[in-house]
């Protein structure tokens, strides 16, 4: 039961945003959510000579296209993180340190490629904009327009016609979407999503220094750590046979041993097996709701668990939903992998961009 390890995930970078840039891909839609300036709305441009980002099949995407997506996605990462998310780096698969400016422009490209993808294929899902969207997506993209200075419509080669072209692609993307996934019915059942809740009266046997060094306890400590959690053992079984509650009261007697790290787990059983270790999982998996277990040494030190729910419904239901969100990027993803070979198999994001254009588009 590593708890070092597992607080080293909560802080490091890459998990921490990780899971945002994969919500992305879940989503595969940005959904241009805007906020407009009041300002005098612009004088629009046309361009003739426009700069070229890449091409992704036929479709040629500009710099004003790109930066309208740069923009809001920018805006959104500002409004979650801070004004200071574009100074972090991430950990690259090679342990190298990566901007995150150019992760999320590599995110950016990926996610123009998923929308074109799917807007590509509206057509076989007779998907159409009532005027209703239509006078919506009007709105947005004039005040997104009037939000921009003159400097960015001259810097980026904007124009009201560029804005309003990719909000009515993310608007038929997310419908194409959402008629996909409602085509493609996910059913998970309890023993698949199971989450099970029991709580562990945990005898620690090492300390964690403040420079992360593990310094395991002596053997005089650990005996007495033992003796301790035989005790608490001794203590719960009698008291389950004399049916006296208040002596059964686990979390108490943790109180009353002053244990720190024990408490109620709610974890899947994959997750029981990768923290606690083939023997915990399946005295786990033996017990029944209310039951006790007998001291267990872990390498971490001592245990007596209480089984309180093997299958959490509440939980259960909860973690069916991210599975099936999660089966249902895969299925997805699948797809879209396939159409985008089919679009354009040679295309990707180190060969087909054009980096001196796009790295015209800064965030600030």
């Amino acid at each position: 039961m590593n708890h070092k390890t597992m607080n080293q995930r909560n802080m490091n970078p890459r998990f921490r945003f990780g899971k945002y840039f994969r919500l992305v891909a879940v989503m595969l839609i940005c959904i241009l959510a805007l906020s407009g300036c009041n300002k005098n709305k612009k004088q629009d441009k046309v361009d003739k000579d426009a700069a070229v980002v890449f091409q992704y099949g036929d479709n040629i995407v500009t710099l004003g296209e790109a930066y309208v997506y740069s923009k809001t996605v920018g805006e959104r990462y500002v409004r979650q993180y801070g004004v200071d998310v574009w100074s972090l780096k991430l950990d690259g698969e090679d342990g190298e340190k990566i901007p995150m400016t150019e992760v999320v422009k590599e995110e950016i490209v990926k996610e123009i490629v998923r929308v074109k993808t799917l807007v590509a294929h509206a057509g076989e899902y007779n998907i159409s904009l009532s005027e209703s969207e239509k006078n919506i997506i009007t709105n947005e993209a004039t005040t997104f327009y009037e939000g921009l200075t003159d400097q960015d419509i001259t810097d980026m080669e904007l124009s009201y016609d560029k804005v309003y072209k990719v909000m009515e692609e993310n608007t038929i993307a997310k419908k194409v979407k959402e008629k996909i996934l409602a085509d493609t019915p996910i059913e998970v059942s309890d023993e698949k999503a199971r989450m099970t809740t029991f709580y562990d009266m945990y005898f620690q046997c090492y300390t964690i220094g403040a420079d992360g060094v593990v310094t395991p306890y002596s053997a005089e400590e650990k005996a007495i750590q033992y003796e301790n959690a035989l005790q608490a053992c001794s203590t719960l079984a009698t008291a389950s046979i004399d049916g006296d509650r208040e002596a059964g009261d686990i979390e108490k007697l943790a109180e009353y041993y002053k244990l720190e790290n024990a408490k109620e787990q709610t974890l899947s059983p994959e997750a029981i097996y990768e923290t606690y270790g083939e023997d915990v999982y399946n005295l786990l998996y033996s017990m029944k709701n209310g039951d006790y277990s007998t001291v267990i040494e872990t390498e971490y030190g001592y245990h007596v668990f209480q089984m309180i729910s093997l299958t959490d419904q509440k939980a259960t239901n909860s973690r069916k939903e991210i599975i099936k969100e999660e089966m249902m990027v895969d299925a997805m993803e699948e797809r879209l992998m396939a159409w985008q070979i089919s679009i354009d198999s040679d295309f990707s994001y180190e060969k087909s961009v054009d980096m001196d254009v796009y790295s015209r588009i800064t965030f600030r």
